[in-house]
Formats: C-alpha cells, structure tokens, sequence
C-alpha cells in the first residue's frame, strides 16, 4: 500500500525528477517530468504536489490511490484457498506478545500536559503488531477481514460509514468478543474502536465496572493502540463510583507500572528501574520494589559499579524500614511526612507552571514529587555510602526547588535519614574485591586511607600482618594507573624494622612503576639508604637487582636475591705492618698539631690562631662564631642548617624546593646535600623518621617532630 508520508517526502526531495509520480502509479506523468528536468518547472510542480499531499487526509489519499490495490487485497484474501481456515481461540495472555515502545520521561510529560479530548481516538500512530501466527488464530466459517482504511472513530457511529461486508464482520468480531474469544483483525483497527465506544454504551446499561474491566482487557489484546483510551475512560467512570472495588482499583491504576500490570499500558515504565532490575537478585518485597521504582535510575562512576549500587540499595531500604519506628516516639511517620512535601511541592508548582491540576496532572505531580523526595532519600544514602567506602567524591543532594522546600525536606525527613545512616553504618557490607578493584581505577589516592589504616595497626612483632595487609592492598589495586606509590610508602616505613622488607618493597616500587605512564624512579632518602646498608657493597649488589628488574621489566626471583644481600661474606685481610709504621711516622706532626687544635680551652675553640706544619707551612685556623640553636645540642646543626629551619618554620614549615635550591647554592651546596644533612643529623631522635620531607614542589616538616628537636625549656 502506497503511504502518503512517503509520497509527500519524495515530491519534496525528488519532485523535480518526477519519481513521486513513479511511486504513486502516474507512470505518463513521471515520463513527462523527466523529460523537462532540466528546466525548474518539474521543481515547480513537485513543491505543489508536495504541498496538495500535505494537506490530504488518508481517506481521500487512499481512495484516490491505493482503490485499485484494496481492491485487489480484498479480492485476493477472498479468492486465495491456500489460506487456512480460521478458527477462533481462547485468550491467553501469556502467549500473547506485542513489541513495546518505551516513553521516555518526556513522553510522559507530553502526554499529561497533551491530552486530548477522550471522545476522539487517533488511530494513525504506530500500529502494535500481535505476534501471532496465522495458523494460532483463525476465525470460523472463513469469515476474512475486510479491509478498512484507517480513520478517525469519534463513536460507534463510524459503522453508518462501512460497507455491508465491513459491517457483517464487526457483527461477527463483536460476537466473538463477547463470547472471550481472541480475533486477529490483522491490523485493521476501526473494528476495535468501534467495539470500545460499543463498549462503554453497554456500560451506560448494565453498569458492571468489573465486567468493562475485563472486556478492556481483551480489546487491549486484540488492539493494543485501545489500552490509553481503555485506561482514560476506565480510571474516570472509576471516579464517579464509590464502592470500595473502584476506590482500591482508582489507587491502584494511579501508578503507570500497574496500568502496564492490568494491560492499561502498552509499555512497563518500570522496566529499567532498580526495584525491577533488583527484584530476584535481592529478594524485594513488593513495597522495596515500589520505594526503588519511585525515581529513574541516577547515573554515576560510583552506581554503575554494581558492589557499590547494591550497597547504596541495601541501606536506602533499611533506612526506610526503620524509619516509621525511629519517629513514632515524635508522634509522626514517614507517610505523614512524605504528604506535606508532596502539598507543597503540588503548591509549588501550581504557582510556577499555572496548571488546573485536573486529574491527569495531579496524577502526574503526584509521580513527580514522589520521584523528588525518594530520589533525595537514596542520594543522601547514597553519599553516606560513598564516605564509607573511601570514596572522597560527593554528589549533590539537597532536595532544591526552593529553600523554603529544601529547609522543610531536611527537618522532616533529612536529619533523620542521616541518623539512620548513623545507627545503622554497621550494617553496610564492605566492598568485595571486583568492587575495590574498580573504585581504586576511579579515584587513584583512595589506598592512602587503607595504607593509614595498616600504619595505625601495625606492631613490632608482627611484621608479616603488615606485609600481607600490603598485599591485599596490591591485589586491589590492580587497575589503579599509581599503584606504585603504595609500594614507595611502604618500604620508607617499614625501613626501620626490616630491611629486607623495605628493599622487597621498592624494588616492586620500580616494577610497578616502569609499567606505569611516566617513569618517576624516585630514589629512597639518604637517611634511609644510610639505615639500610652498611657497605659500599651492598648498595652496589641492590642497584645491580634494580638494574636487572629496569632491564628485563620482570620481578621473577628477584625478591630472593635481596635476601641474599645481608648474608655475611668473609674476606681475608692481609696486612702490612711496615707501610703502616712508615704511614705513622709521617704524619706525627700532624696528629701533634691536630691534638693541639682539640685541646679544650674555655670557650672550646681558638679563634684565628697561626701555626707551623713539619715542612714549614703556616697553618691559619679561623673560627666563625656559630649561632644560638634553639634545638636539642645533640643535633649540633651548623649555621646554614639553621637557617633554612628558620625559614621552614617562618613560613609555617613549607617552603618551595626553588627557594631551597637558591639557598643552597648561595652558601656553596646543593639542596639534596642540606635537606639530607639534617635528616642524617636527626635520624636517632626522630627513630629513623625524616625531619624534612619532599612533596611534589614543595619541602614539609612535620610540626610535631619540630617541636620534638627543640630544647624543652
């Protein structure tokens, strides 16, 4: 069958080649357009024919048309023997499928604030084809369905427009429906509104609203395009009645989910929510289902990890259990609650969107403001999960509207959503290892929080509890792109307890680091190397591990050959006692004078004092007067050291590692050789803990291990 749509869309975009007449059978007059393409006539006339389309209705475009088609459809569907004979079946709704169109949250909107008068039915939307096959349904006595052009049906008068064989078949087709039986009207959709508005005059008689329920309920089967208008109508005779079937039925209906539930609606608007989602995964009762369908489902890096939408999930619903108990003392609910908000939420937009608020919009804000406060609800538990989880990102969770609305939330209902998450935090499962290992991948510091943890708990004597928390930090830490720096952090603690250890650690430090996006190989302090090894052969036997792990970019053994570092290796020493007496005699001037030099006197120095060596040469010491330190006299630190902790500290112990560099090299070092200086200098007191530490830009000291060096007055 030739479309109009069609048609109109090829006189617009082709009309200048003449193939809208082509497709619409006027062969002569396409010919004729080609011929004159090459002129702006054909153009000309495409854009009138384009616009004479636009305007006719299906009826006359189809009479006009597609009568020789029809007519040959119908001949052929009488003719043809090969079709089978048809018999009518018993409906059932279980194997009874039509494809579903998902309406979108704006859809809805339109939908409430579009309605159209109920009395006139717009059968030219998306036809809903039933997938039965011919062979499940057939009529009897070969009865076939005469075609019928679809139209508008304003009442059962369309019928005083069809022909005597379209009027046979409604007979026969209303008949059968009476009688419960399921009747393919393949497509052809006047029939059934005709039946809908037969229907309801039935209604107007016999007055049985559970009889027109079921009957809708078939139509709705047989055409699905009847169920919103079916739906209308039904929910307003419901509200002209008053026995306790429609009042409970009139509830019941003012949820979309369960229009689609009653066969009301052509598409589940609950399909993709968490209730439906979690329904047999969790084992929800039908009020949890409801509380999680109340609201679309939220979007974020944190939700679309499972472990964690589940987590958020399970304390939404426990907090909502528990809260008509928590309250009751306060002689209020959470129903109670949730009504006033909804009143002002309904007053709140009556006043911005100007709305009569007549059935369908007051069902619609209904949705709407439920869909506020749930939705407000799960994100407060959902960020007081996120804090549970080490997960530092918050999302915004204030009620909004206004602040009056958003006051009257918090006092009502939000104060003690947070109370429930308080009291109840212990009931939050903590994250398994697929979970971890994709919030770790999100926020790539969240192992400083766990790594604080295992420094807080560890003890002396159980150095393996700390290598396996590390280990189990490792694991989850996998897809983390800065998984080295757990390694880094934990050799420089661990380094005063086992060296081993500490050195097993960094060399995973390189490993994983060579695998990351930029190679740092930030290299330990001088203080801890100091504390590691003893010898120059030590520290060459571990570079020359570290090498090989840069090298070959693998770890394989090599955590065993670090422990073969501080396996003891004999040597034997040979002596020779005459070079060490001529070494002797040589230099007993020198240790005279340097004895000299060391002899106490009374302000323990000699100040620009002159002297003669073995050979003649004068010998000039000159002391510089040192400076008062303010710190423990074990430290002994010179006047350059003492500088630059005075400036740390005038600066409130952070200082720019450029202005340490300037300083430096202004008093003839580098800036590595100062800082390690004075970590060396406090290496004992501080129990192997560095006074200065590095940090991206940046020197920081620690103000308590300050005050820890400064003399106690």
């Amino acid at each position: 069958m030739r479309s109009k749509t069609t048609a109109a869309l090829l006189a617009f975009f082709l009309g200048g080649l003449g193939i809208h007449q082509f497709y619409l059978g006027n062969y002569f007059r396409g010919i004729l357009f080609l011929l004159f393409s090459w002129t702006f006539i054909p153009i000309f006339i495409g854009v009138i024919d384009f616009l004479i389309l636009l305007i006719m209705n299906e009826v006359n475009f189809n009479q006009k048309y597609n009568k020789v088609k029809i007519s040959n459809q119908v001949t052929n569907a009488v003719n043809d023997d090969r079709l089978p004979s048809r018999k009518p079946v018993v409906l059932d709704n279980r194997n009874i499928q039509s494809p579903i169109r998902f309406k979108t949250f704006a859809d809805q909107q339109d939908e409430y604030y579009k309605k159209n008068d109920s009395s006139i039915i717009d059968v030219n939307e998306t036809v809903f084809e039933l997938k039965i096959t011919p062979s499940e349904v057939e009529n009897t006595n070969n009865i076939k369905v005469p075609f019928w052009a679809h139209t508008y049906v304003y009442s059962i008068r369309a019928l005083d427009n069809a022909s005597e064989e379209q009027k046979e078949f409604y007979s026969y087709f209303k008949n059968q429906f009476k009688q419960n039986q399921f009747i393919n009207i393949e497509g052809n959709t006047n029939y059934a509104f005709i039946l809908y508005f037969d229907l309801l005059k039935e209604y107007d008689k016999h007055n049985d609203i559970e009889l027109l329920e079921r009957q809708f309920a078939l139509l709705g089967q047989i055409c699905p395009k009847t169920k919103n208008y079916s739906a209308t109508a039904f929910k307003d005779l419901l509200r002209k009645r008053n026995d306790s079937f429609s009042v409970n039925k009139l509830n019941e209906l003012s949820d979309s989910a369960n229009q689609f539930d009653y066969a009301y609606g052509n598409y589940d608007p609950d399909e993709f929510k968490l209730g439906k989602q979690y329904k047999k995964k969790l084992k929800l009762n039908e009020q949890e289902v409801l509380w999680l369908n109340k609201f679309w489902n939220p979007t974020n890096v944190f939700i679309s990890i499972e472990g964690c939408c589940v987590a958020v999930i399970k304390q939404y619903l426990l907090v909502l259990n528990f809260f008509d108990d928590f309250v009751t003392t306060n002689g209020t609910s959470f129903s109670k609650e949730t009504d006033f908000l909804k009143k002002e939420l309904k007053k709140f937009y009556r006043e911005n969107t100007y709305s009569d608020f007549g059935y369908y919009q007051s069902d619609y804000f209904d949705q709407i403001s439920d869909s506020a406060i749930y939705l407000t609800i799960f994100k407060k538990v959902e960020n007081f999960v996120r804090e549970k989880y080490g997960h530092k990102r918050k999302i915004k969770s204030d009620f909004g509207y206004t602040t009056d609305l958003d006051k009257e939330f918090e006092s009502r209902i939000g104060e003690l959503i947070d109370q429930l998450n308080l009291k109840y935090s212990d009931k939050i499962e903590l994250p398994d290892l697929p979970t971890q290992l994709l919030l770790n991948a999100q926020n790539v510091n969240r192992w400083k929080n766990e790594f604080s943890e295992i420094k807080d708990r560890f003890n002396k004597s159980d150095i393996k509890s700390l290598i396996s928390d590390v280990e189990a930090l490792e694991e989850a830490n996998q897809k983390n792109p800065n998984i080295e720096h757990i390694f880094y952090e934990a050799s420089k603690f661990i380094a005063k307890y086992d060296k081993v250890q500490a050195l097993q650690f960094y060399a995973k430090y390189i490993y994983y680091d060579l695998k990351s996006n930029k190679f740092d190989n930030k290299q330990l302090t001088r203080t801890i190397e100091k504390s590691l090894f003893k010898t120059e052969e030590q520290i060459a036997e571990y570079q020359s591990i570290i090498r090989k792990i840069i090298e070959t970019g693998s770890i394989e053994n090599v955590l065993d050959d670090i422990a073969k570092i501080y396996i003891p290796k004999r040597k034997k020493i040979i002596l020779d006692k005459n070079e060490i007496r001529d070494v002797a005699k040589k230099h007993d001037s020198t240790v005279e004078l340097l004895n000299e030099y060391l002899d106490d006197t009374e302000d323990g120095v000699r100040l620009n004092v002159r002297n003669t060596d073995s050979d003649g040469g004068v010998i000039e010491v000159v002391t510089i007067t040192k400076q008062e330190s303010p710190f423990n006299e074990v430290l002994n630190f010179n006047n350059v050291q003492l500088e630059i902790l005075r400036m740390m500290k005038d600066e409130s112990f952070i200082i720019a590692q450029n202005d340490v560099d300037k300083f430096a090299l202004k008093n003839g070092i580098f800036k590595n050789q100062l800082i390690d200086s004075i970590n060396e200098a406090c290496y004992d007191l501080l129990e192997g803990e560095p006074l200065i530490e590095e940090d991206e830009e940046n020197y920081i000291i620690e103000k308590s291990y300050y005050q820890e060096l400064e003399i106690k007055v």
